[in-house]
């Protein structure tokens, strides 16, 4: 009895596995090469210098963008924390874009919550699209390019394992691996698919990550707080939460009251305030009431 395709079962079981290994390099390569390609290329336009909402951006994306909103107008006294780890308003309604997003959703939100509705409000999305007109984020359409890339990859050899299945099928031949090699290329090109409908954190560009660079060594100089230096804003919880995170927020302890949990909740486990709130450090004190502080095998292939 001659071989379908003029290969034998087990031969097309190892060439379907090799295949299968190698669409998986391929994506690997072909992922790996076209961020870096994308973090090297593209012209920075002029323009004017980047706001510490785009720094924050740059530095840890949509998540870092609203937390420096948020110590921003926690510190401008328009935003307050209860002892609950909650954001309500408290002052005006700001004008910056951002800051208005995030005030509009602070009725007793936690940071997380906050965050996750912000990240796709339109006044983050115009962040990020100038951000990416000047050139300092990574390409989100090349890295699509790629994953679509691996996506067909991956659905060609499935189909060619489903074909050569149907094939074994109808003439009666032991098909169990190959059954079983067809199930992990479904796997794979599910996996694939929803990789490629999730585009991920932006990554700065060369560029983006010099402007970066060039704004913390700014602020970690000689420079009194809220004087320009290259353009930048350095003073204020606004600036040090964009450069490096709730960590660096001036005041301790609404800096652990607005730090998401592990839980990504900021609930009230661990020490509460006894106070109704926390105030702002602008106002008078920043901390807390009562001592405590806030935060806390078979067959073959046909």
């Amino acid at each position: 009895m001659s071989d379908p395709w003029g290969i034998s079962g087990p031969d097309f079981v190892v060439l379907y596995i090799a295949l299968l290994g190698a669409v998986l390099l391929i994506r690997v390569v072909v992922s790996g090469i076209v961020n870096s390609r994308a973090r090297r290329a593209g012209a920075v336009l002029p323009g004017p210098p980047p706001t510490v909402y785009q720094l924050a951006f740059l530095a840890g994306g949509p998540a870092r963008a609203a937390d420096a909103a948020i110590a921003a107008l926690v510190e401008r006294g328009q935003l307050r924390v209860n002892s609950y780890q909650q954001i309500s308003q408290a002052g005006k309604r700001p004008a910056e874009p951002l800051e208005r997003a995030v005030f509009d959703v602070a009725r007793l939100k936690t940071t997380a919550t906050i965050r996750a509705y912000v990240r796709g409000s339109a006044a983050m999305r115009a962040l990020e699209a100038d951000l990416d007109r000047r050139g300092l984020l990574a390409s989100a359409a090349a890295k699509r390019r790629a994953r679509t890339f691996g996506l067909l990859l991956q659905l060609a050899v499935l189909a060619l394992g489903v074909v050569r299945l149907a094939n074994g099928i109808a003439l009666d031949r032991p098909v169990g691996i190959l059954v079983l090699l067809v199930l992990v290329a479904v796997v794979l090109v599910v996996v694939a698919a929803v990789r490629r409908s999730k585009t991920g954190p932006r990554k700065p560009t060369a560029a983006g990550h010099r402007v970066l660079g060039q704004a913390r060594a700014a602020a970690s100089g000689p420079v009194p707080a809220g004087m320009l230096a290259g353009g930048v804003l350095l003073g204020g919880a606004a600036a040090a939460v964009a450069l490096g995170g709730w960590a660096m927020y001036p005041d301790e302890e609404l800096s652990a009251a607005l730090t998401p949990t592990a839980s990504g909740g900021g609930g009230s486990s661990g020490s509460s305030c006894s106070s109704s709130s926390c105030s702002s450090p602008g106002s008078s004190g920043s901390s807390c009431g009562g001592g405590s502080s806030c935060g806390g095998g078979g067959g073959c292939g046909g």
